[in-house]
């Protein structure tokens, strides 16, 4: 249970430095000029090797041997997440003109949030006990 709990709580502190990195980059770049669906792809790029680099050493520590393919496996989990997260951020920035962008990162971060939690946990941080299971 503490380690669901950890697991879980380091996972939080993953998104949610991700979150801040991916909105207020977009949101920063949308302020000099740069159309919030261009900003975005940079500051998800970003936002998804600081993300990276918390999963793996703290909500999965105790997963971080080398294992061929991680990173791989981690980016196709992570670009799955970010194209749904993206049509929704899209959608709501063209349904409601004028919305600042950091509403639209928020609306699709909560569907992506879901998608990275399940493919991260079942692909990308497995152990051979897990995959024995």
């Amino acid at each position: 249970m503490l380690l669901v709990v950890r697991r879980f709580g380091g996972f939080a502190i993953a998104g949610l430095s991700g979150f801040v990195i991916d909105a207020g980059l977009t949101e920063a770049l949308a302020a000099f000029g740069v159309s919030p669906y261009l900003g975005r792809i940079l500051a998800v790029a970003i936002a998804i090797t600081v993300t990276y680099a918390i999963n793996r050493n703290f909500t999965w520590k105790e997963r971080r041997a080398r294992v061929s393919g991680r990173r791989a496996r981690y980016l196709a989990v992570s670009l799955a997440s970010i194209g749904a997260n993206y049509l929704v951020f899209a959608a709501v920035l063209a349904l409601l003109p004028g919305l600042r962008p950091v509403l639209a990162v928020a609306a699709g971060t909560s569907v992506g949030m879901v998608m990275n939690f399940v493919g991260y946990s079942r692909f990308v941080f497995k152990t051979d006990e897990d995959q024995a299971a």
